[in-house]
């Protein structure tokens, strides 16, 4: 069941890489321009990614809103929040959160060939410090959310999206480093700044 579940994730991304990769008809867009976006995803994380943390019982929705500017076709800068409870296999109860993030995001495909004719598919990679609030210890501190995004674009505004992302720290459920990794699909919408 645990190589299932890896393999499944595996053929998840490789699938719309593949697929949109092969678009090659497409009219760059004029990246010159500063575009803000908003975001919302849904999705699932566990806590930890040991072999015995794969079980239903770790798995928990995971709601991952986000907002930000593109500066140029390479960076852009954003500032998120996620929620709302994960699961451990240590004990039954659901560990409501809050976390609160900034970002910086780099468009590889973008910094890797900037005269590209294929701009319906992206690779994101985002990462920054952020605030985590754990209700049930009552304590905060300062955790690093850090990801790989696939996005696909849908029309001039909108971007499809599969974002996996894990919250990485100290003390997040037990006294040691924690790692709390999830996947998530939803939709960006872009507009201008001009």
């Amino acid at each position: 069941m645990i190589l299932m579940n890896k393999a499944f994730l595996f053929l998840l991304l490789l699938l719309p890489t593949v697929v949109y990769s092969q678009h090659i008809d497409i009219e760059p867009s004029n990246d010159s321009k500063e575009y803000y976006f908003i975001s919302a995803n849904y999705g699932y994380q566990m806590s930890g990614i040991k072999n015995e943390d794969f079980v239903s019982s770790n798995y928990s929705p995971l709601f991952n809103i986000t907002a930000g500017k593109w500066f140029n076709q390479y960076i852009a800068l954003q500032i998120g929040y996620k929620g709302f409870y994960f699961n451990t296999i240590a004990d039954k109860i659901k560990h409501h959160y809050n976390y609160f993030y900034s970002e910086a995001v780099i468009n590889i495909n973008n910094f890797v060939n900037p005269d590209r004719l294929n701009r319906k598919w992206s690779l994101i990679l985002h990462g920054g410090p952020g605030y985590f609030y754990n209700h049930v210890y009552r304590k905060a501190s300062l955790q690093i959310n850090l990801g790989i995004q696939n996005t696909f674009q849908l029309s001039n505004h909108i971007h499809a999206s599969l974002d996996i992302t894990s919250i990485v720290g100290s003390d997040i459920y037990q006294e040691d480093v924690d790692i709390l990794p999830g996947i998530t699909v939803g939709f960006n919408y872009f507009f201008n700044s001009k």
